[in-house]
């Protein structure tokens, strides 16, 4: 059974609005209209996709079970016209990158500023997240290609190339704090002062976790979580708080006086970077032209 690109169209338009008028308008198209739309296509899947209820049009089961697919196919669709359109050199074309902090701060103005003076009218959207987002994103076609610490490959996610860029995590804390000029500090100094860390379920923590475990100590009282860096960095600056953060995210910190790492040697790990994109055949001229820039950066 072949589904039908405008009826996915107006089930999606539905689906994000949850109003038949709302997305009619979205769509230029009659309330009636988009109504025969819908029901033609509830009626060739044999099933309800939307409750109609005075509130508004809420998902069945069944509407649930079709959206990811809908979307898929709605985003790979788009993408082949892209792509098509790019190669004749009637369109733009879009490069969707995935990055975590460190690179886009470090990297990828180097790359971007090298491929948009080859292919200007290349228009590029930067998601600067950590890997398990950047993971589920490229998953699920949000994004085109991360360069990112390790994610697992899978029958979605292929490992390109390594980059040669690496840096450190290193534990932060304000200038005035009071381990602040003594040596050999260890995890287990910092018993008595909180934290303020991503939280649980994000990898920079699980990686933080990790590392405290291998030295032999319970990882420490987290009582501040966020995963936005300037939170991190601004609360550490005014409190005795302690962080871990890369270093490049804390440059501009460190040269202004604001916050200084800790030598704890247990806390402090280089990484390394790799690049990520969606297994397919046939891989997009936008990414093809990020890579090539990568690769010429790298040499």
């Amino acid at each position: 059974m072949a589904l039908d690109p405008r009826q996915l169209k107006v089930f999606l338009a539905v689906a994000k609005s949850g109003s038949l008028g709302l997305a009619a308008e979205t769509l230029h198209v009659t309330q009636p209209a988009l109504s025969r739309i819908l029901r033609r296509l509830e009626t060739q899947l044999g099933v309800q996709l939307f409750e109609r209820r005075t509130t508004g049009m809420e998902l069945t089961s069944f509407g649930h079970a079709l959206l990811p697919h809908a979307n898929c196919l709605n985003a790979e669709a788009a993408l082949a016209i892209e792509q098509i359109n790019a190669l004749r050199g009637l369109g733009q074309g879009t490069l969707r990158i995935g990055a975590v902090g460190s690179v886009a701060v470090s990297v990828l103005p180097r790359v971007l500023d090298r491929i948009l003076t080859q292919w200007p009218q290349l228009h590029i959207q930067i998601t600067d997240a950590v890997e398990d987002v950047l993971e589920v994103a490229l998953t699920n076609n949000a994004i085109d290609v991360v360069i990112s610490g390790p994610i697992p490959e899978s029958e979605d996610i292929a490992r390109v190339a390594e980059h040669h860029f690496t840096d450190r995590c290193s534990v932060i804390s304000c200038t005035k704090h009071p381990l602040q000029g003594r040596e050999d500090v260890t995890l287990g100094d910092t018993e008595r002062y909180s934290w303020v860390m991503p939280g649980g379920d994000a990898e920079p923590r699980r990686q933080f976790n990790l590392l405290a475990n291998n030295s032999g100590f319970a990882p420490p009282r987290v009582a501040m979580e966020t995963r936005s860096p300037s939170v991190i960095k601004a609360i550490v600056a005014q409190t005795h708080f302690l962080g871990w953060l890369p270093e490049p995210l804390m440059a501009a910190e460190q040269a202004a006086g604001l916050i200084k790492t800790l030598p704890i040697k247990e806390l402090t790990v280089q990484r390394r970077f790799f690049v990520y994109r969606r297994r397919r055949n046939f891989s997009p001229p936008p990414v093809a032209k990020f890579l090539e820039a990568l690769r010429s950066i790298d040499a």
